[in-house]
């Protein structure tokens, strides 16, 4: 799934308008598994001039980013955060580790040939899915256009959840990112 559709699922399952800190921390769980993998291609592309094919091709393969991966989509830590922070009643925690351990879960069956370990510290074993979230050549499209119509609810549900304006300005602005990368990609190189 694209980073944008993990967040709307999290603060659709567990957010709450009178819970600022809540959704903050279900935001902030969702983006983790993916937030050093945006700092390291940012990294390459900008401050090293690799071209998005070569990090895509050579370094996101590299053994140091799998390595980052791997505690970053880690469901075992993320599955200990939600029952510690719920047995110690730390909404915040209990939050963070279910949107990550949602967004590992949910990335795990969705990933062709650029998954992750996501039970590490217990294996480095990577399940590699039929289906791709992203890649045409796995049903990509497809993946796209059933991840866009989930979006679209989950949208729905947030706005009339939340009916003060930042809040349903962000949730409008999640779901056209969202739609961007998972149906407008597609059209922009000719696959939709």
């Amino acid at each position: 799934m694209n980073t944008p559709a993990h967040v709307l699922l999290a603060v659709a399952m567990a957010g709450k308008p009178d819970a600022r800190g809540r959704n903050t921390a279900l935001v902030a769980g969702a983006l983790f598994p993916d937030i050093t993998m945006f700092f390291m291609v940012g990294w390459e592309r900008w401050v090293n001039g690799m071209s998005l094919d070569a990090i895509f091709r050579d370094a996101y393969f590299s053994a140091f980013w799998q390595e980052v991966f791997a505690v970053n989509n880690s469901a075992p830590v993320f599955a200990l955060m939600l029952v510690v922070g719920i047995a110690l009643r730390a909404d915040w925690l209990w939050a963070f580790g279910l949107a990550a351990l949602a967004h590992a879960l949910l990335d795990l069956p969705l990933h062709n040939d650029d998954g992750h370990p996501h039970f590490w510290p217990f294996t480095d074993w990577i399940y590699s899915s039929p289906i791709s979230y992203w890649d045409p050549d796995h049903y990509g499209v497809q993946a796209g256009w059933v991840e866009a119509g989930i979006s679209m609810v989950l949208a729905v549900i947030l706005l009339r959840r939340f009916i003060g304006i930042p809040a349903r300005l962000a949730i409008v602005a999640g779901l056209a990112i969202e739609l961007m990368f998972s149906v407008g990609g597609h059209f922009i190189y000719g696959e939709g």
